[in-house]
C-alpha cells in the first residue's frame, strides 16, 4: 500500500511518502518525522500502515491530533481524509487516491495544521534537524522545514545529508 502525506504552502504541493509500517510525526529528534514547531508535542502522532488499512493515533500530545477537523485518540485514515496536527495540515493520498488533490482540501478545517519532512527511499528514519542551519528564531515552522529540505537537496550527493 503506498501512502503519501501532501500538504500545500502558497499553493505548492510537497508529498512525503510513508515507507515504514510505522511513522511517529513530533519535533524530539527520535520521531521518523520531525516538525520543529512548540505547537507539535515531542512525540505528537504514530501513522501506522498494515493489512487492515492507514491509522493514525495521537500519543498523548498537548494540542491534538485532528482527522476531517475532528480530534482523535485513534482513527482510520481514509483516502483523501485531512490530517492535522499543531500548525500543519496534510491531505492523505492512498494508492493513488485521490488523484487531483488541490491546495483547498489541505487548508485546516480545525484549530489545528501539518506538515512533515520527505523522506529518502531505503532509509528507515527521517529525522530532520535544525542544528545545522542557521535560523531565525521567529520563523515560521514551514519556513524552517523547507530551509532544511533545501538544504538537504545542496548535500544531494552527501551519504550522512538528512
Amino acid at each position: 500500500m503506498q501512502v503519501v502525506l501532501v500538504k500545500f504552502r502558497d499553493k505548492v504541493r510537497r508529498d512525503f511518502p510513508l515507507t515504514e509500517a510505522a511513522t511517529v510525526l513530533g519535533r524530539h529528534s527520535e520521531c521518523n518525522l520531525r516538525v520543529p514547531t512548540k505547537d507539535i508535542s515531542r512525540k505528537h502522532c504514530e501513522i501506522r500502515i498494515d493489512d487492515d488499512g492507514v491509522f493514525v493515533k495521537d500519543l498523548d500530545s498537548t494540542n491534538g491530533t485532528y482527522v476531517n477537523g475532528d480530534r482523535v485518540a485513534e482513527s482510520k485514515l481514509n483516502a483523501g481524509d485531512q490530517l492535522s496536527i499543531g500548525p500543519v495540515s496534510f491531505v492523505v493520498q492512498i494508492d493513488g487516491m485521490p488523484e487531483e488533490i488541490k491546495p483547498a482540501d489541505a487548508k485546516p478545517m480545525a484549530s489545528a495544521m501539518v506538515d512533515a519532512i520527505e523522506p529518502d527511499e531505503g532509509d528507515t528514519e527521517q529525522i530532520l534537524d535544525l542544528d545545522d542551519l542557521e535560523l531565525e528564531a521567529d520563523e515560521d515552522p514551514m519556513s524552517a522545514v523547507e530551509a532544511i529540505l533545501d538544504h538537504d537537496d545542496d548535500d544531494e550527493d552527501d551519504e550522512d545529508a538528512v
